[in-house]
């Protein structure tokens, strides 16, 4: 799977990994009573936290390719933090180190579920197995991506109300970024545009960012097939 593009929820998280070793840094820096700013104490600081660096690149690089199972490698990633946070006060019960703690807690956990529920969106999800995508026999879904002239005519293998994942006949053709979108059902054609967020092997997956008023939309489309009970046929 390649991404084309991260979405916001991923970035922050990136950086908020990158900011807990800073969170981590200011802690120490307020026991100690010196700068969290000096360059010596920085480097002093990681040449004696080997475990935390490797403890983040592998949650940073989890996050970064949206595996599976990142958010709870980034949940053990940040109690880690906590615990750290804790051995680097000398009583352990100093107040603002509580308060910042309680602070990091609610602000790590709700980037765990807003991880979590990313990483469910169908655009990251195929929802069938590589060896089967270009040979799907589902394929009473069908969908147009369209971009500065060229059309890729495919069917939908997974979607939601956010956006899908798609598998196309014409592997030799590149989209990237925005594209309009249109999809058939019942003889109605919807229309919507999207930006393409991943893509394998005969597949994009692409979210859905508005559609055009009063033509009918990604979200009545939604509604219809929830409705007639269409679902995606595979697990990934």
């Amino acid at each position: 799977m390649k991404f084309q593009k991260r979405p916001a929820v991923i970035r922050n998280i990136l950086l908020f990994c990158i900011l807990s070793l800073f969170y981590l840094l200011v802690i120490e820096s307020l026991e100690g009573g010196v700068s969290a700013l000096d360059l010596n104490a920085f480097i002093s600081f990681l040449r004696g936290n080997w475990t935390l660096l490797g403890f983040l690149a592998a949650t940073f690089l989890s996050v970064y390719f949206c595996i599976a199972v990142s958010p709870y490698i980034f949940l053990l990633f940040c109690i880690f933090v906590l615990f750290q946070s804790i051995g680097f006060s000398a009583s352990g019960l100093n107040k603002l180190v509580l308060v910042l703690n309680f602070l990091y807690s609610i602000v790590s956990y709700n980037f765990f579920l807003f991880l979590r529920l990313e990483l469910e969106e169908p655009f990251f999800n195929p929802n069938s197995p590589q060896n089967i995508l270009e040979g799907y026999e589902m394929k009473i879904l069908p969908v147009r991506i369209k971009q500065n002239g060229k059309t890729l005519e495919g069917y939908l293998t997974n979607w939601g109300e956010n956006g899908f994942f798609c598998s196309y006949g014409s592997p030799e053709e590149k989209v990237r970024g925005r594209v309009s979108v249109e999809t058939d059902i019942e003889g109605y054609t919807f229309h919507c545009i999207g930006e393409v967020i991943s893509e394998r092997t005969g597949g994009y997956g692409v979210r859905i960012i508005s559609s055009p008023v009063p033509s009918l939309g990604w979200s009545d489309f939604y509604g219809i097939i929830s409705e007639m009970g269409y679902r995606s046929a595979f697990k990934a």
